[in-house]
């Protein structure tokens, strides 16, 4: 609005200088002498003289804004706030987004304006109105206020405000206080549209019951009493309702039809208490449902239109049927059927809403015993009867792992996408990962990364040492048995590889190219991979040679083997594994599970009750981490690049450039050279 006044000095004394343009004819030129040779203090001089300057100016040359005019715009903001909030609220009601969470936080919102309307605008709630509140609330109310004082106070909020006003005029002829005041307005505003939107209903429930009524009188022609909808004037038995003639007669089936949804053959919906007992009858009888049969090559018999049933568990079985996946993941997946019906009583897969999930999440998180269903007496209880005060047993072991209620959520996911195959529509319109409960954990902390100290720790366990015996192998002893165990574990700690890719290799993958021995980690009959990018060749790292794994991989190619490690292969599929078929399995994250057991024996050992969380998978995050963290001597200069990472770990690349436009066989060098500086195990040294 003014310029800016700036100092002068004149024989080491400063002057305060300004000019105001626009008013040289009725005021001259200002300048006083600030009576300092200290910059510091008159520059602090300077500014009061500035506030003072400025006040008289605002006084002399400011016309007050009426009245009228800032209550006219209050009312215009008040009918803009009202119509962009019920737009919002009723979009809410009708898409299936207003989750209970998302309700209490409006009323919070319009609880937090009113405080700073009521209190006037400060970043704190008073503590005797956030005592009014519950205290689970309080928080939440605490931090909408701070969000909202921070949005009244910004610069932004008051240009807008003043554009909104005085859209021709701007705010050039309006002092501090009348700038203050249509700001005061705005909140107003908005505080009593929040207001009046919580107490008034948006929807037209009660209108739509009396039309229907009205409706319903009119087709029957009577005024009668069909789907309970009385008429006043005449009791219920002098109004039958039976098919007659004329244009106003009601014209019904012969036959009534059955109401209710379309359920799979043999299971009928639970009408009493939900138990494990009463959920797991109804689950049998949607596992006794019949197989679709196949075509059988009649014209007569072909098949247009097919109806399934709605219910979740007849729904759950079908897929899991078309999936090939093992028995075991199957009934982990009508688990989280069981549970689903269990917490919240929906029983159909057309019926699941956001707020579903959102119940179902938070009660897996904060309600639900771990040991749920474990005796007769559970399994006869409600929900809310497991979770009430007289299972004090449950007390302090209450709540399932974020990792198990992130997959009880995923199979939710794949239930409700597979739902309109079969022609049902799920009312769903939100990820499930916005409706889970927030996870505090960083991304960096949902899997624990080994340090070098506490890998070097694990390999030094009998396994690698030397053990006793081929039975005894947790026993300090001379004999180091070189196995499958012994190398994949070795493996994935030198290169960083997944366990299935290690587990999976064959003769034919460990090749050798310009004196750079590597693994060539591709897809074939065993197992696929994870996703296509992570096909590559990973150099084998200098001391899983010097431990002789060249010499292991010929011994098995001299018996006229294929598989590499056979013994890691799953037992259902081991006496196959040596016919090599062009067909190539898909992604199995089971493969490899016979190594669990001897790998968490060495680890429990190693680190007793694991407090880090480690796990077999943490190796591959181990070598990742050394490689971005290795630099130069000068500390800044990284050693290895990160496309040179991404090729060795098999990431997905980052762009179209380093994705499309590069050789799918990456060059072995700079990767040999990056291999080399994960650090050797040192404990596998003592026996070179």
């Amino acid at each position: 609005m003014h310029d800016i006044p700036y100092l002068t000095m004149r024989r080491g004394i400063f002057f305060f200088r300004r000019r105001v343009p626009g008013l040289s004819t009725c005021l001259s030129p200002v300048m006083l002498s600030m009576g300092t040779t200290d910059r510091r203090s008159a520059f602090r001089l300077c500014v009061q003289l500035t506030a003072i300057m400025d006040r008289m100016l605002d006084a002399a040359t400011h016309i007050n804004l009426p009245d009228a005019e800032v209550t006219a715009f209050f009312q215009a903001e008040l009918r803009r706030e009202l119509a962009c909030l019920r737009a919002a609220r009723v979009m809410e009601r009708m898409d299936g987004s207003l989750t209970a969470e998302r309700a209490v936080e409006h009323r919070l919102e319009a609880y937090a304006l009113r405080s700073l309307v009521e209190d006037g605008l400060r970043d704190a709630m008073p503590e005797e109105r956030l005592q009014q509140l519950p205290e689970c609330q309080r928080p939440a109310a605490l931090r909408m206020q701070s969000n909202l004082y921070r949005q009244f106070m910004s610069p932004r909020f008051s240009e807008e405000v003043l554009q909104r006003a005085r859209p021709d005029k701007g705010a050039a002829a309006l002092s501090e206080f009348d700038q203050l005041r249509l700001r005061w307005a705005a909140a107003e505003a908005l505080m009593a549209a929040h207001d009046a939107i919580t107490r008034v209903p948006l929807h037209n429930g009660e209108d739509a019951c009396r039309q229907a009524e009205d409706f319903l009188r009119q087709i029957i022609g009577h005024g009668g009493t069909a789907l309970g909808v009385a008429d006043e004037t005449k009791p219920p038995a002098q109004m039958p309702l039976m098919k007659t003639a004329g244009p106003n007669a009601a014209v019904l089936p012969e036959e009534p039809v059955p109401a209710g949804p379309r359920l799979t053959p043999g299971v009928s919906l639970i009408t009493g208490r939900l138990t494990a007992n009463t959920i797991h009858a109804q689950r049998d009888a949607a596992f006794a449902q019949p197989e679709v049969p196949a075509f059988d090559g009649e014209a007569a018999d072909a098949v247009v239109e097919r109806t399934y049933g709605e219910d979740l568990f007849g729904t759950a079985v079908r897929m899991c049927r078309r999936q090939q996946i093992k028995q075991g993941t199957k009934d982990q997946k009508l688990k989280t059927v069981s549970l689903f019906i269990f917490t919240t009583g929906i029983q159909l897969v057309t019926d699941i809403r956001p707020h579903h999930i959102e119940m179902f999440a938070n009660s897996l998180k904060k309600d639900l015993p771990r040991f749920y269903w474990k005796s007769p007496r559970d399994r006869d209880l409600t929900f809310k009867e497991l979770r009430s005060g007289n299972h004090a047993a449950y007390a302090d072991d209450v709540g399932l792992s974020r990792a198990s209620t992130d997959r009880h959520a995923t199979t939710l996911k794949e239930i409700i996408e597979y739902a309109p195959r079969e022609g049902h529509q799920v009312s769903f319109g939100h990820k499930i990962a916005e409706l889970l409960p927030a996870d505090d954990r960083s991304d960096d902390e949902k899997r624990s990364v080994f340090t070098l100290a506490d890998v070097q720790k694990v390999f030094t366990q009998p396994l690698w040492s030397g053990s006793k015996s081929k039975a005894r192998r947790h026993v300090p002893g001379p004999v180091v048995l070189k196995d499958h165990h012994y190398w994949i574990n070795s493996l994935l700690a030198l290169t960083g590889a997944r366990r299935a890719e290690v587990a999976g290799l064959l003769t034919t993958d460990i090749l050798e190219e310009d004196g750079i021995h590597f693994a060539h980690i591709r897809p074939n009959h065993l197992r696929g991979l994870k996703k296509m990018h992570c096909k590559r060749r990973v150099p084998l790292h200098p001391q899983i040679i010097d431990l002789g794994f060249l010499d292991y991989v010929d011994g098995v190619r001299q018996q006229g083997r294929k598989v590499i490690f056979i013994e890691a292969v799953p037992l259902r599929t081991r006496a196959e594994a040596e016919k090599i078929t062009d067909t190539i399995a898909p992604y199995d994250d089971k493969f490899g599970d016979v190594l669990d057991h001897m790998w968490r024996q060495c680890l429990n050992a190693a680190h007793p009750g694991n407090p880090a969380g480690y796990t077999l998978h943490s190796l591959r995050h181990y070598v990742n981490d050394t490689l971005i963290n290795l630099r130069g001597e000068d500390g800044m200069r990284q050693l290895v690049n990160d496309i040179d990472r991404r090729d060795l770990m098999g990431h997905k690349p980052i762009d179209v450039n380093e994705g499309t436009y590069r050789r799918s066989e990456k060059p072995l060098r700079p990767l040999f050279e990056a291999i080399k500086l994960v650090p050797r195990l040192e404990a596998l040294d003592c026996h070179l």
